[in-house]
């Protein structure tokens, strides 16, 4: 399985990581094309070889031409959603938008629907922030780690006047992440870079074992005061444990349970779609009966450590629980990758599983059997027979 390992010891921005992903072998005319389904006119990606503190790494530039927008979050969704962008891409991509969103509307005291998109919703920030979910989607990176954000120090300069290092979203969108202050006299960690990294990292602890398998440097547009300003990212596939076992990643989660018997019925599934983009892994409800013998739904989530405050939030404020249970849990994950698998209706992405080495589930991504059902006229149902019975050779 292929894992990506940050290392922003010199901070995170939006280019620096679509850097580090094109000097980790990404080839730039493929970041291009998957990038031009967004309908976004005029841009263009100028990536070129650079020296910061002594190191190579690469810098990129997004062109843009001169616009005088500022979106919202809902005119962000009408950009990524409808295009052709692989799911995954477009769900990671919407996520990170949505935790600046939720982190723009908590510091500005306005709901998440009102917020102005200054400098993180212009065109070259989506761009950085589709740009960076799609390098990892087609360097066929599974799950993404991180060692701690340093931040600089001092003040910055943006939409809303002079404000404080790190600024105010960047710091809530770090709410949770080890987080390493420096003397650096600049903003290290933008709330772009902030976002997409949230979003993408899974886990904030020691990655598992793994082979290296490149290693990229994405630049920052200027050169440290005290570091050199570049983001490394290592790209690696995982290894078997000393017990000759495929690695299954084994790491730490929290639990909250609560048990509401009071809640519309019709706000559950809103209660679980907030649940989610706040950061969650899971969410899911069990029928069950309250203390008072009244028929009621348990509450279940699991989260990483750093999504806590922000699911807990969510809770609160959508739910009509007046309190919760929380609790550490184990959580164990397969060894996971994707291959593709030809039908009759074209070919399918199928999710493998390994336990002990051994492949123990095949199953075809169901919104590629949807696409292809549309495109043929078929049930979705005739897709997902003809993809499970390809699949199933792979067990062979």
């Amino acid at each position: 399985m292929k894992i990506a390992v940050f290392n922003p010891c010199s901070g995170i921005s939006g280019n620096m990581i679509l850097g580090a992903l094109l000097d980790n072998g990404l080839p730039l005319e493929d970041l291009v094309a998957g990038l031009r389904v967004l309908p976004l006119p005029g841009w263009d990606i100028v990536a070129a070889k650079v020296i910061r503190g002594g190191l190579q790494g690469t810098h990129v530039e997004v062109v843009i031409p001169r616009e005088h927008v500022h979106r919202h979050l809902s005119d962000i969704v009408g950009i990524i959603e409808p295009s052709s962008l692989d799911p995954w891409v477009k769900k990671k991509s919407m996520k990170a938008f949505q935790l600046l969103a939720s982190a723009e509307a908590a510091a500005h005291g306005v709901d998440i629907d009102e917020v102005h998109f200054h400098e993180v919703g212009a065109m070259d920030a989506i761009i950085d922030v589709v740009g960076s979910c799609l390098g990892m989607h087609l360097l066929e990176v599974h799950t993404v780690y991180s060692s701690s954000v340093a931040v600089g120090t001092g003040t910055v300069s943006c939409a809303h006047g002079i404000m404080p290092l790190p600024a105010p979203a960047t710091s809530l969108l770090l709410e949770g992440a080890p987080v390493v202050p420096t003397s650096e006299p600049s903003e290290l960690t933008t709330p772009t870079g902030a976002a997409v990294l949230t979003a993408l990292v899974e886990s904030w602890d020691a990655p598992p074992p793994y082979v290296g398998i490149s290693n990229g440097m994405g630049a920052g547009t200027r050169e440290g005061k005290t570091r050199a300003n570049l983001l490394r990212l290592v790209i690696g596939s995982t290894v078997p444990d000393n017990s000759g076992d495929a690695f299954s990643m084994v790491s730490s989660c929290i639990r909250i349970e609560a048990v509401i018997d009071d809640l519309d019925p019709r706000i559950w599934p809103v209660l679980n779609e907030k649940i989610l983009q706040a950061g969650a892994l899971d969410c899911y409800a069990r029928n069950c009966l309250g203390k008072k013998g009244r028929p009621a739904m348990e509450l279940v989530v699991h989260l990483p450590e750093n999504a806590r405050e922000s699911v807990l939030s969510e809770i609160f404020t959508h739910s009509s629980t007046l309190g919760v249970r929380i609790s550490d849990v184990e959580r164990i994950v397969l060894q996971r990758e994707f291959k593709q698998v030809s039908t009759s209706y074209g070919d399918v992405a199928v999710k493998l599983g390994y336990y002990r080495n051994k492949l123990v589930s095949a199953e075809p991504e169901f919104e590629e059997c949807v696409a292809l059902a549309d495109a043929a006229g078929v049930p979705v149902k005739v897709v997902l027979q003809s993809a499970r019975g390809a699949a199933s050779a792979l067990f062979a």
